[in-house]
Formats: structure tokens, sequence, C-alpha cells
């Protein structure tokens, strides 16, 4: 089951970005939040993979997945900025 953009979409709208409302020490650990380097190798291959067309379903599925959690890291990352800009 591919994740849609309408769920980034509603986590947009729930998690308000635009407004800098964290307390500064919780935003400065999601500021911190990353994949560790082992996922962050995986994605590299799965990416390299998709430019090649050699991806497989389920690696297209990981692939999906990654993109997907990246996108949720984005914007709380852009929430926890503004808050720590305020």
């Amino acid at each position: 089951m591919a994740v849609t953009f309408d769920s980034t979409t509603l986590f947009r709208q729930v998690i308000e970005p635009e407004n800098g409302s964290l307390a500064p020490d919780v935003a400065r650990y999601i500021v911190d939040l990353d994949f560790p380097p082992t996922d962050h190798a995986r994605y590299e291959v799965l990416a390299a993979k998709a430019q090649e067309g050699t991806l497989s379903p389920e690696e297209a599925q990981e692939l999906d997945g990654f993109i997907h959690v990246d996108s949720l890291l984005v914007i709380m990352r852009l929430k926890a900025k503004r808050s720590l800009n305020r």
C-alpha cells in the first residue's frame, strides 16, 4: 500500500509548521532527528536502482517509505526551526 501525498498534507495541517510553538528543548530534539547511517546507505542504493529502472516492487515500496518519512521529518524540522527562531 503506497502512502499518498494526501497523508503528508494532512500531517502538515496537524503539525502547523508555520506556528513555532514548540518548547526549545523539544525543538532542538526534532532538529537533530535523522535516519541512521545504515538507512542513508540503503536509501542511496534504492535511489540508484530507481534511476536505473531496476527496482523490484518491494524495493519501490521501501523507497516510498523512506521518501514519506523524510517528508514528515522536513515538516517537523520546519516547525522546530520556527520555534527556535521566535
